[in-house]
């Protein structure tokens, strides 16, 4: 199956994934019971809105930081450059007036005088971001995933908290999902459908993602040697389904790995060496 190519928000997905991946320690338990009903749904079986996704949209609003700019005074000249590189970077193009704040008859009494035509104008931008704010939310934490999904070390930290929030809500789980969950309150093994083990061999780059192995699983090289899908946390240890608690392991590595470890490495291939 070939990748889709698309229009991706990478600017403000990488802002918000560095705010995500910083402050996961204080926050990720915070999001995760902020959003406990739809991570519920998604961890029994995969799913393409993962419960990353959930904790990435827990950081994410567009309106807020427009208004946090207006509240810290900022220039109305720096928050339409904001808007404007936001909407264009989520491949959004208004068609709307510019204001011209080098010639505004509203300077005289200060950028944000309400009858200021300038201002008029911003807020046009302004009530634009309102109206289209649950797309662009959406697509930023799409971007910003992509970045995340990168990381195996903090897919580790994220399903190895939530594997505590499993545990905790186990009987949540069950009453939601009763044929989900297994006679031992686990969460029952599914198939792994191909789009998902796609996005996996991709990102893994074909490479069993064991540090200590990093076996070559194209099969141009051994085509004997198979792949397999392994959780990252095992669903013995209240692991889930949820489609970021994957990585690609060789069977030797999946096998030795077993239902008691949570092994993954950080080791993968840059795009250029520094040497």
């Amino acid at each position: 199956m070939r990748l889709k190519e698309e229009h991706l928000a990478l600017t403000s997905g990488i802002g918000l994934a560095g705010l995500a991946v910083s402050h996961f320690m204080e926050a990720g338990r915070d999001a995760m019971e902020t959003y406990r009903e739809e991570i519920i749904d998604c961890i029994v079986k995969p799913s393409r809105t993962t419960a990353v996704h959930y904790y990435l949209a827990y950081f994410q609003n567009i309106s807020k930081e427009i208004e946090l700019l207006r509240e810290a005074d900022y220039e109305n000249e720096y928050a339409l450059e904001f808007i404007e590189k936001t909407l264009e970077g989520v491949g959004l193009k208004p068609n709307l007036p510019k204001p011209d704040f080098d010639n505004c008859p509203g300077d005289e009494y200060g950028t944000h005088f309400e009858d200021c035509p300038c201002d008029q104008e911003l807020q046009l931008w302004k009530d634009y971001v309102d109206e289209h704010a649950g797309e662009i939310d959406e697509l930023i934490v799409h971007s910003a995933f992509q970045v995340v999904y990168l990381d195996r070390i903090f897919l580790h930290n994220f399903h190895l908290e939530l594997s505590d929030f499993i545990e905790d809500y186990m009987e949540d789980i069950k009453n939601a999902h009763p044929d989900c969950v297994t006679e031992k309150n686990r969460i029952r093994r599914q198939r792994f459908p191909e789009w998902l083990k796609n996005a996996v061999y991709y990102r893994d780059k074909a490479t069993c993602s064991n540090p200590d192995c990093r076996c070559d699983l194209s099969k141009k090289v051994r085509p004997l040697t198979n792949r397999n899908y392994d959780h990252i946390i095992p669903l013995n240890l209240f692991g889930s389904n949820d489609a970021s608690n994957l990585q690609l392991l060789c069977e030797s590595c999946n096998t030795s790995k077993g239902d008691r470890s949570t092994l993954t490495g950080a080791v993968n291939t840059p795009f250029w060496n520094k040497d």
